[in-house]
Order: C-alpha cells, then sequence, then structure tokens
C-alpha cells in the first residue's frame, strides 16, 4: 500500500521575485512565481495571495487537501517569529506582523520564517547537505542571508537573530558588511556583471575575484565559530559560481584555524535549484 502524501504550499518571497510551490512531501507538484512589489503593504499582499491561488485551484483539481502554507521571508524577525523588524529588500513590510496579514488575504493559517532559514531546512532535509548533521546554507542573490541546521533543525538563537551573515563587517575602517561590501563591488547589478564576466571583460573578472575573497574570509569566520561539515550555496549567484566559487574555496581554507577543518568543510551548490526556498517554507507546516 503506497504510502499517503500530505500536499502543503511554500513561498518565497525575494528582494525581485515571489514564487511558491504545492510540495506533495517529495517533490514540487507545481510552482508559480511574480514579481515582488514594493510600492505599498496592500500590493504586496495582493501579489503573494496571487502566486498562492493558482496552487490552490491546482489542488481542488488533483482532489488534494493542502494542509498548510508556509512563508519564507528576507529579513529579520522579532523574538517570537511573528513580527517582521527589517526587511533589508522590502521596507513597507518593516515592523508588520506579516503571518497575520497574509493569513488574512488568503484564508488559511500561515507559518512563517527567514528565507535563508528555509533554504537550508530544505538542503539540509532532503537536499544537499541530507547525509549531514551541521549544515549552513548561505544564500546569495539580490542580497546574502544565511541559516545554520544543527542536530535535526534550525538554530535561531535567544533572540531569533542568529546567522545574518550579511551583517557581518568585513572592513572595520568603514563599517562595511558583508553585503554592502557585495552590492559596492557588483555595483548594484550581480546579473549585469556576471554577463561582463563571462564574456571576459577583465574588470568584471576582477569583481568577481574581490567578492570570491570577501566571501572566502566569511565563510573561514563561520567556520573557526560553529565548525560545519558543509556549506550549501544558493540563490541567483549559484548560476555565477564558477566566477568566484574556487577563490572563495581556497581563501576560506587559508584562513581557518583548525587544519583538519579546513580540509574537511566542504563547499557545495543547491541540489534543489530556484525552488529551495519555497521546498524549506512548505517544510515548516510539518514541524512537530
Amino acid at each position: 500500500m503506497s504510502k499517503s502524501k500530505t500536499y502543503t504550499i511554500g513561498i518565497d518571497v525575494g528582494g525581485t521575485k515571489i514564487s511558491a510551490v504545492l510540495f506533495d512531501g517529495e517533490k514540487v507538484v507545481m510552482d508559480y512565481m511574480l514579481a515582488t512589489p514594493k510600492d505599498n503593504l496592500e500590493h504586496f499582499l495582493i501579489m503573494v495571495k496571487a502566486v498562492v491561488d493558482p496552487l490552490l485551484e491546482r489542488a481542488r483539481e488533483m482532489k488534494v487537501v493542502v494542509n498548510g502554507v508556509g512563508a519564507g521571508i528576507a529579513g529579520v524577525f522579532d523574538a517570537s517569529g511573528k513580527k517582521m523588524l527589517f526587511s533589508p529588500n522590502i521596507p513597507t513590510i518593516n515592523n508588520v506582523f506579516l503571518g497575520e496579514r497574509i493569513e488574512k488575504f488568503i484564508g488559511m493559517p500561515v507559518l512563517i520564517d527567514n528565507d535563508a532559514k528555509c533554504f537550508v531546512r530544505a538542503e539540509a532535509l532532503i537536499g544537499a547537505g541530507k547525509n549531514y548533521k551541521n549544515v549552513f546554507g548561505l544564500i546569495v542573490g539580490t542580497g546574502i542571508g544565511g541559516g545554520w541546521w544543527i542536530n535535526g533543525d534550525v538554530y535561531n538563537g535567544s533572540h531569533r537573530g542568529a546567522s545574518e551573515v550579511d551583517a557581518m563587517i568585513i572592513d572595520s575602517a568603514s563599517g562595511l558588511n558583508l553585503e554592502q561590501g557585495y552590492h559596492k563591488i557588483m555595483q548594484n547589478n550581480p546579473g549585469k556583471m556576471s554577463q561582463e564576466a563571462i564574456i571576459g571583460d577583465p574588470l568584471a573578472e576582477q569583481v568577481y575575484n574581490e567578492f570570491g575573497r570577501q566571501l572566502g574570509i566569511a565563510l573561514a569566520n563561520i567556520s573557526n565559530l560553529i565548525d560545519p561539515e558543509i556549506f550549501v550555496l544558493g540563490g541567483g549567484a549559484v548560476a555565477s559560481s564558477d566566477l568566484f566559487l574556487s577563490i572563495a574555496k581556497k581563501e576560506m581554507k587559508e584562513h581557518i584555524n583548525s587544519s583538519d577543518a579546513a580540509k574537511k568543510i566542504k563547499i557545495v551548490k543547491s541540489k534543489l535549484g530556484a525552488n529551495a526556498g519555497a521546498i524549506g517554507a512548505a517544510l515548516l507546516c510539518g514541524k512537530s
């Protein structure tokens, strides 16, 4: 007798797009995507509902019940995990009890978490980190985010502020953090920069060399603090990772204090691809 499937919906809210999936516990049944609006909260909520509605319609066609909705959103939540304190890419949702507002719009209970934590949850449970207990996930896309999976769950810290790698200072003189440094060297347009590097523009190649160096130092700092078994890299930058990943690995190994860790810690690309964050959000509904 085949095992019955549990269907959930996961929403991944990024700086440029809102994507959602209908997930059956093993695979994505359907996905849908729209642009992220930033003009006002009402428009944002309308677009979230607009990505969910087609998935609910598919579930009705399949005659299956959707058992929950999860949402992963870039930003820092309060200690309760309900209020968005600060979203770097969507300021209109700052200081909003976002789960409650989305629930009212779509008419279903919603669980929410940080997008990078959703990403690492998916990769640790069914993706590239499946066979590891200590996994650090890193998203590099519109911005930079991180999440730490340790012994079967995401680590949030005492105040739900753990793993905010984007805020890691990389230049003490100027106070520049990792995400600010990323935007600065990419001239706020990583997509264009990667295209220029791919066709051999020497200045663009230098930019990616510098980003690889900065990322490698950040990964070494994380390694020296929590000693993960593996880093899983996701986000839009994965497509251009050949431009910086080897440099990042070299820089990381040079700055890890433990020679044993430097040899063994792995850096791999996401196995679940563009849907990883949405899958991780869907998996929120299966948490006990």
